[in-house]
């Protein structure tokens, strides 16, 4: 059960470096057109990747409760989790260009995916953070359940 758990965090960590390295490695034309179709298709591909990840979450906190995980550890780490997503989002207070904004109807979170695309980095502090503990863990987990 801990490999189990183990392999699904390394896999949920090395998405999430993806994540800021696609920013970093795809210009922004791309990157919005990408996210322009997700909300074009009436949000079913966000909301089923919205759907994966959530049956994700609850599959590594099973496995984690079962495999007998620190409760302090872990309400921590859920607290960490939350202030970091919390304050990330908060960082794209700018108003977005004109030619920046999504298409009408705008809805509230296709708004925040065109700020945050528009421009990622003013959550580097947050992006930076995020990164070292996901790079930390993945280090973490592989040195404790895999290599030994």
């Amino acid at each position: 059960m801990t490999l189990a758990l183990t392999v699904l965090l390394i896999l949920y960590f090395l998405q999430s470096l993806a994540k800021f390295a696609v920013w970093l490695a795809l210009p922004y034309r791309i990157r919005i057109k990408r996210v322009g179709s997700y909300y074009a298709r009436g949000q079913r591909i966000i909301r089923g990747y919205d759907t994966v990840s959530l049956v994700l979450v609850v599959a590594m906190t099973v496995l984690a409760f079962a495999s007998g995980v620190e409760v302090t550890s872990f309400a921590a780490g859920l607290i960490i989790g939350m202030t970091l997503i919390q304050v990330f989002i908060h960082r794209f207070d700018r108003p977005l260009a004109d030619e920046q904004m999504p298409p009408e109807p705008v809805r509230p979170n296709q708004h925040t995916s065109y700020a945050i695309q528009a421009n990622p980095w003013l959550a580097w502090r947050e992006i930076a953070l995020i990164s070292l503990l996901s790079i930390w863990a993945i280090y973490a987990l592989t040195a404790d359940n895999i290599v030994g």
